[in-house]
């Protein structure tokens, strides 16, 4: 062998060596590659048993009725539950997990019709159609039932492979819903009969007392009287909160919005308010911009009462100083203003611990000190309500000893944005008997109740008046006296056994003469709207019980020929 021969072997030998070197290193990365293989192929197969343990589980522990199907809507798995239903014993877990069709599963569950929509519903979700979840009302194991069903898509690699079917049973939560609604409509309707219950003693006591202060000479029984006629006031205060808060809570509270004229609304209040503080050393004093249209729209009677409960709340917990009405506008477009009021206070104050609790339910702060203080505790919790309701919030700072500041905005729409002017000082009369504005003997009117009391109450209230007075106790009657002669005015109640005054108006309509009588309701059932739904159903007007004098004044001089007035 050559030189060149030998060297050549060596190189080949040592290019053999530094294969082989290569190949045991490859070696051992293949080794080490299988041995890491198989460790995750255990891990694997570890985590699908666990995987498969707990959908077991849950499948088997799950309280509602699941379903996992595939794209052709035959069953892959159900929850236990399943098993549980009327029409389900002829499967076994063999025969589900081959799969059934839906339509089949589900047969023993609920209705054909019911079924179809199900299907139509899986079918639109398997083509990527959104389906929220619905309610299902169905015949199950214990009679009606009704279902929450839940659509969702099981996707895999971008695919909708197939669906989950969720089925709650709501039946219980539904049949609580119903029955708190029916309770809820029971006490509305509990609260409402005894309103009307209420008042119409209540209209006797108050009728009565203001008879007593007009016509009596003995001082000190006018005296009594006058306390009569003020309690009977606070008395229907509470009973109208209780019951409009009973609205509010049940959703039954609606605004009844039209146009009306903020001067007159603020007029009104500060009369009401400026009677309260007679003989008190507090003031009321008015700050309102006279630039506030002359003409908006929403609920005049809402936006009062919101007014008054600030104001009584002001009178009662102030002794001395003043209380000041302040209202500001701001034009937000054409359309719309910002109609902002504080009622101010120099009272007694709210500590900083109460602020939070002031416009809560059934709470008079400050219990221990303010005990004298009438209320329900209601007034401010209906004011915030009614504020929310009209779009807008109300807010209160307080310095305890010092004075209160509540204050309120509502957005509202203007009709006439012409400036309502200044509006003036009022003196209010406190506890002084109204007096008639005029008399009209020739006048003639009826008066329909089938109350003894109620009669005597309105026929006194029209006395001053000295019209010619015809009674009628039931429906029947007061056709009867329509029927024999003609009546300038009839005032008739609502709530009447056998012919309410609804139908006794109808019938009278339908006579002679009928269409062109003026028929005033006279009822109990006073609310937000009441108006306005009465002169909807053929009144000419409405008239509440206690009657107030002022507004049967109004009411008389506005239907009674003006020849025959005095």
């Amino acid at each position: 062998m050559g030189a060149d021969e030998e060297k050549q072997l060596r190189l080949d030998n040592k290019k053999l060596s530094r294969e082989i070197r290569r190949l045991r290193k490859d070696n051992e990365l293949l080794r080490v590659a299988n041995e890491q293989g198989m460790r995750t192929q255990a891990y694997i197969q570890r985590d699908n048993v666990r995987q498969i343990f707990y959908i077991n589980q849950l499948l088997r522990t799950c309280p509602y009725l699941l379903l996992l199907l595939d794209d052709g809507l035959r069953t892959l798995m159900v929850s236990d539950v399943f098993f549980s239903y009327k029409g389900t014993e002829n499967f076994d877990r063999g025969a589900v997990s081959r799969g059934i069709h839906l339509s089949r599963a589900l047969s023993g569950i609920i209705g054909e019709d019911l079924l179809s929509e199900l299907a139509n519903n899986c079918a639109a979700v398997l083509s990527g159609v959104s389906v929220e979840p619905y309610l299902l009302r169905s015949v199950g194991n214990d009679g009606n039932s009704v279902w929450q069903v839940t659509i969702k898509q099981m996707v895999q690699d971008g695919k909708i492979i197939g669906l989950t079917v969720f089925f709650i049973d709501m039946t219980k939560f539904v049949d609580a819903v119903e029955r708190a609604e029916a309770a809820d409509q029971a006490k509305g309707n509990f609260l409402s009969n005894m309103s009307h219950e209420i008042r119409t003693p209540m209209n006797a006591i108050s009728g009565m007392s203001e008879f007593i202060v007009r016509d009596s000479r003995d001082e000190t029984a006018k005296h009594h009287a006058i306390m009569i006629k003020n309690a009977s006031k606070t008395l229907l205060t509470i009973i109208n909160d209780i019951l409009d808060f009973s609205k509010i809570e049940s959703g039954r509270m609606k605004l009844v919005e039209e146009a009306y004229q903020p001067a007159s609304l603020f007029n009104d209040v500060m009369a009401i308010i400026e009677t309260r503080l007679t003989d008190s050393p507090v003031k009321l004093v008015t700050d309102i911009d006279g630039k506030v249209p002359r003409v908006i729209y929403g609920d005049e009677v809402r936006m009062k009462q919101v007014l008054i409960n600030l104001l009584g709340n002001a009178v009662k917990f102030t002794r001395e100083g003043k209380i000041t009405l302040r209202v500001r506008f701001e034009k937000i477009d054409e359309e719309y203003v910002s109609l902002k009021v504080d009622v101010e206070d120099t009272g007694i104050g709210i500590k900083k611990k109460d602020l939070e609790n002031i416009f809560s339910s059934f709470t008079q702060v400050d219990t221990k000190k303010n005990r004298s203080v009438e209320g329900t505790g209601l007034g401010l919790a209906i004011s915030r309500r009614l504020v929310n309701m009209m779009g807008g919030d109300i807010s209160v700072a307080s310095e305890y000893g010092i004075g209160s500041t509540f204050s309120f905005v509502v957005r509202c729409k203007v009709v006439d944005w012409s400036p309502m002017g200044d509006i003036g000082n009022h003196q209010g009369e406190v506890d002084e008997a109204f007096q008639a504005t005029f008399k009209a003997p020739k006048a003639s009117v009826l008066i329909v109740d089938d109350n003894e009391i109620n009669l005597d109450v309105a026929e006194f209230a029209l006395e001053p008046y000295e019209f010619s007075v015809r009674r009628a106790d039931s429906g029947a009657a007061a056709l009867d006296a329509f029927k024999a002669r003609h009546f300038d005015i009839i005032l008739m109640d609502h709530m009447m056994p056998v012919m309410d005054g609804v139908e006794t108006m109808h019938k009278m309509r339908e006579m002679p003469g009928g269409s062109d009588a003026v028929v005033i309701a006279l009822t109990a059932n006073t609310y937000s709207g009441a108006a306005a739904e009465y002169k909807a159903i053929g009144f000419d007007d409405f008239l509440s019980k206690p009657i107030d004098p002022q507004e049967l004044d109004r009411i008389l001089r506005k239907f009674l020929p003006e020849e025959m007035i005095k």
